[in-house]
Formats: C-alpha cells, sequence, structure tokens
C-alpha cells in the first residue's frame, strides 16, 4: 500500500479515536488530512501524476500551494466527469473541511463536538466519493 494512502487511513481512524477522547480539535486536523492525503493519492494512482510532477505543477501555479492545487484539480475532476450536482456537493464539503481546519489550528476559538463530528463526516463522504468514482 501507498504509505500516503496508509497515512490516510491512519488519520480516518484518529479523527474517531480522537473524539471519542473529547480531543475535538486534532480530529478536525486529521479529517481534513485524510481527504487531503487521499486526493493527492488519487492523483498518482488514478490520474497517472507522479508526485514529482505534482510538486513541479504546484511550484508553477499562480493559484496558491499544493492544497489549493490538489483541491482545484478534484473540483475540476468532479464537475467535468460526474457534472454540476456533484460538484457542488464535493467542493463544498472539502471547502469546508479545510475551513474547519483552519480554524481549529490556527484560531482561538473552542471546537465542539458538533464541529468534530461534522468535519467526520463529511471527510467519511468525501473519502467514499474517491474510492467509488476514481479507482482502477
Amino acid at each position: 500500500m501507498s504509505k500516503l494512502k496508509e497515512k490516510s487511513e491512519f488519520n480516518i481512524d484518529a479523527a474517531q479515536v480522537l473524539i471519542d477522547k473529547y480531543l475535538f480539535a486534532p480530529s478536525v486536523h486529521c479529517s481534513y488530512y485524510s481527504c487531503f492525503q487521499l486526493m493527492k493519492f488519487t492523483m498518482s494512482a488514478y490520474f497517472g501524476m507522479s508526485y514529482d510532477e505534482l510538486r513541479q505543477k504546484v511550484s508553477v501555479s499562480t493559484s496558491g500551494g499544493t492544497h489549493t492545487y490538489v483541491t482545484h484539480f478534484f473540483n475540476t475532476e468532479v464537475r467535468k466527469t460526474f457534472g454540476l450536482s456533484d460538484y457542488t456537493d464535493f467542493s463544498r464539503k472539502i471547502k469546508d473541511l479545510k475551513e474547519f481546519r483552519e480554524s481549529s489550528d490556527y484560531d482561538d476559538v473552542e471546537i465542539t463536538i458538533d464541529k468534530s463530528t461534522r468535519a467526520l463526516q463529511y471527510a467519511k463522504e468525501v473519502r467514499q466519493y474517491i474510492q467509488k468514482n476514481f479507482k482502477k
């Protein structure tokens, strides 16, 4: 198994363990990264883009860093392949997960069980969508 895919699996499992231990802020971080890592892995395994190629594309991109590039790539593929409805749902969940993670990691705010469980639910839905629609 790819190490990146394995990390993605670890992070989704860790998110649930952290929620069970009332560690809500780090659970949000793990929920988001489980999706981000799975998207990067899928760009390699399904779309044939090597990690070196991804790094090169990010370095010449004017749209932001790796997170922005990977998210934009997936949003574009979902819209092109599966249509507006899937794109709207997928892109909203990824956007919300990223915002939840940034708030959890960087802001002086309390992260509640509601936000952490919503992040975990979105992460599970995003992961299921990717695994169902972008498999070889």
